[in-house]
């Protein structure tokens, strides 16, 4: 049972494989506004829209395709170069072919500091390796990119609890809950350490 919750709740830290990787071509225009958006302000806004909706979703709904979209949006970056090295370091770590997993992501962060799912994607690496000092380093940039992204904040629950701080898991685990309360994993989580470790 703990370890499939802990497999449940892992799963949480990484974003979901698209299903096919094609990328939505936008429809053509003669003319270009004044003050067009930036795909990355379009994401941004839709971001925003999207954490917005998951948020205050009612209990119990169906959230899977927004978190999906969530999800799609981190992954992306105004680079095919960066996209590219961040699905084949995902596939590498999938198949726990860590080692190229580990060289493409220190390729891919060096290239661009700036891509939170970088970051958090190695730090699911190195939380996988067990390598948990490593793996907080690289969290904490993720979330100093992102704070909103609730897979990263499930990640720092995960390597606080490996660690031994349970109730600086619970901490980073409810932030997560506040921002997407849709993540039944994550709660049956904090049941089971505070069932672990009850309060004296």
């Amino acid at each position: 049972m703990r370890v499939a919750l802990l497999i449940a709740v892992a799963s949480l830290m990484i974003a979901p494989a698209r299903a096919d990787e094609v990328q939505g071509q936008a429809s053509a225009s003669t003319t270009i506004p004044v003050g067009k958006e930036s795909p990355a302000e379009k994401r941004a806004k839709k971001l925003d829209r999207l954490l917005g909706q998951l948020h205050s979703a009612p209990f119990h709904s169906d959230t899977a395709s927004m978190e999906a979209e969530i999800w799609e949006i981190w992954s992306r970056n105004d680079s095919p170069t960066a996209e590219v090295l961040l699905r084949q370091s995902s596939a590498a770590i999938s198949a726990r072919d860590f080692e190229p997993a580990e060289r493409m992501l220190a390729q891919l962060l060096e290239t661009y500091p700036d891509y939170a799912e970088g970051w958090n994607r190695r730090a699911s690496l190195y939380y996988q390796m067990k390598r948990y000092d490593a793996a907080m380093i690289d969290i904490d940039h993720a979330l100093e990119l992102e704070p909103r992204n609730f897979g990263a904040l499930v990640g720092k629950g995960m390597i606080l609890r490996a660690t031994g701080k349970s109730d600086d898991a619970i901490a980073a685990f409810n932030e997560a809950l506040a921002i997407n309360p849709h993540l039944p994993a994550v709660k049956a989580a904090i049941t089971q350490i505070e069932k672990d470790e009850p309060k004296i």
